[in-house]
This record gives C-alpha cells, structure tokens and sequence, in this order.
C-alpha cells in the first residue's frame, strides 16, 4: 500500500520498510522496488540512514544476481557509508567475475551471510545458469569447486538441473543443448558495473 502511495517518501515510513526488508531476509521473499525505495528515503532523511539495513538489503540484492540489482542499490547509498559495506561488495566482485571457488572461501566467513535464508541455493542457482552459458559439457569433480558441494550432491544437484550424464563418459555432465555447431557462448559480466566504481569501493573497504 505504501507503494502506491504518497506514503513511501514519508519519514514515518522508514520503520515499515525496514521491517518488511527483516521479512524478506527471513523468509526468502525479494521486493526490489520497496528496498530502492527504503534506500529513497534514507537520501531524503539521512539521520534514518543504518549502514546494517543498507547490507542485509545489499545481500538480497546479491542473490539476485544476474540481475543488475546490486549496482541500482549501491548507486543509492551514499560513498560516506561504503567502508563499512566492504565485505558485500567484496563479496559480490567474486561472483560477477565468476571467481566462485574464491566466492565460497569468503563466504565460508562471512557471518552477514548468515542472517539470508536460502543464499546458498539462490547463489548455486546463479553459477548453474553461468555454466550452462558457458559451457557444452563440465566434469562433475569441477563443479564441487564452483558450488562448494560434494561429489554426490553434484549429482543430486545436476538431476535437479536436468543436466544429463554423458554417454561416453559419466563423470562429463551435459549442461547444454547446444551443439558444436552452433555458436558458442561467450562469457559475460552478469551485472553492469564499471571496475573503476568497484575500485572505488575496494579501497574505501581496504582501509577499515
């Protein structure tokens, strides 16, 4: 309701936002709209500004990758806030330069993760649609890395995908239709953020 109204540029309206962003990181629910307009409100009132609300929002976004969601909140948070936002962004670097073996290491320390229901399965589902437009076919040990998963739940995972074993090799999982024919699939950033921005970041993070 707040949406449609004049209501979501009311500063009375930050603490309705900010509940209904504690209830998407608990549920696993995803309201881009109403965390941009949190983020909104924060511009017109800079005194409501909480840099934990502006992470646990930063990480849905993050799991919303390949989606250009991070980079639309991080436009809207002031560069004042950004040192102590450093590891989301350090976070998000690894998973839109498909660094994800560097990606689960981070994460295996990063306790903000803790407070997003179901990261994991949203951020395996992010690198399974990587790999399937990169790749034809992937060796089942090689993906353990990418999804941080044992051997058998890369099977289970890549039953689950409909990614078929191949016939001249089971340990080869086929994770694409295309055929050698075809063009091949180049890699692309998922989101669309310049490296002199992230720089930007990196270093304000650095110097925490």
């Amino acid at each position: 309701e707040l949406m449609a109204g004049d209501g979501r540029y009311c500063q009375s309206s930050v603490e309705t936002f900010e509940g209904h962003l504690r209830e998407q990181l608990k549920s696993g629910a995803y309201d881009l709209d109403a965390n941009l307009a949190l983020l909104k409100l924060y511009l017109l009132y800079p005194e409501e500004s909480k840099v934990d609300t502006m992470e646990g929002l930063l990480l849905k976004a993050l799991l919303a990758f390949p989606a250009a969601d991070f980079s639309l909140c991080m436009y809207q948070i002031p560069e004042k806030y950004h040192t102590g936002l450093g590891e989301v962004v350090r976070l998000a670097q690894q998973l839109e330069m498909a660094k994800f073996k560097a990606f689960w290491k981070m994460a295996a320390e990063a306790e903000v993760l803790g407070q997003v229901a179901g990261w994991r399965q949203s951020v395996r589902s992010f690198i399974a649609g990587v790999v399937e437009k990169t790749y034809r076919s992937i060796r089942a040990e090689d993906l353990t890395e990418m999804l941080d998963l044992s051997i058998s739940e890369v099977d289970q995972f890549a039953k689950e995908r409909k990614w078929p074993k191949s016939k001249e090799d089971t340990g080869v999982l086929i994770v694409s239709n295309t055929t050698f024919e075809d063009k091949p699939a180049k890699v692309q950033a998922p989101v669309k953020i310049t490296f002199d921005h992230y720089r930007t970041l990196c270093t304000a993070s650095a110097a925490a």
